[in-house]
């Protein structure tokens, strides 16, 4: 396994396995699957020494990736504060990837000047809750019945880690 910066090349696994994740219906408020072209401009938006995008693989093939995005872009108050994403195939779901994914990103941030991680997550996202809650990450916020993934009404839950003074 071998976690490193993403290229443009891998944007088409990269949508796959965010699609997934809008099957699942409990990992993303998105409801319809996007495309590369969709996203290209969010990849864009990513750089490797600004808010990067990381790629776990495995063999040849991208089983995960992950981002750090600008938290409330454009508001320099907060430019030290970014929003955590990692999202992996779900056919390597509990092998310790997500998990190895997070602790390169926390470890990256000192280096992108990052101090502190958020993390957007719907309330019955119980498993990244459960990851978040052993990095060391604590409830900073929560917005009750906001969400309404094809018909289940659930909340929003804001996580929260700071990385360094």
């Amino acid at each position: 396994m071998k976690i490193r910066l993403a290229k443009i090349n891998d944007l088409r696994p990269i949508i796959d396995i965010y699609n997934q994740a809008i099957h699942a219906g409990n990992a993303t408020a998105d409801l319809k699957e996007l495309t590369v072209d969709e996203r290209i401009d969010w990849f864009k938006e990513h750089s490797e020494n600004e808010y990067p995008i990381y790629v776990v693989e495995k063999g040849n093939k991208i089983i995960g990736w992950g981002s750090l995005s600008p938290y409330r872009k454009r508001r320099e108050g907060l430019k030290t504060a970014a929003e955590i994403s990692y999202y992996i195939d779900y056919h390597y779901h509990d092998l310790g990837y997500g998990k190895k994914l997070i602790a390169y990103m926390i470890n990256d941030c000192k280096r992108l000047g990052i101090k502190n991680i958020i993390a957007m997550l719907l309330e019955i996202n119980e498993l990244s809750i459960l990851i978040l809650e052993k990095f060391g990450f604590a409830k900073w916020g929560f917005m009750p019945n906001v969400a309404d993934i094809n018909g289940i009404i659930c909340g929003h839950v804001i996580y929260g880690k700071h990385i360094y003074e």
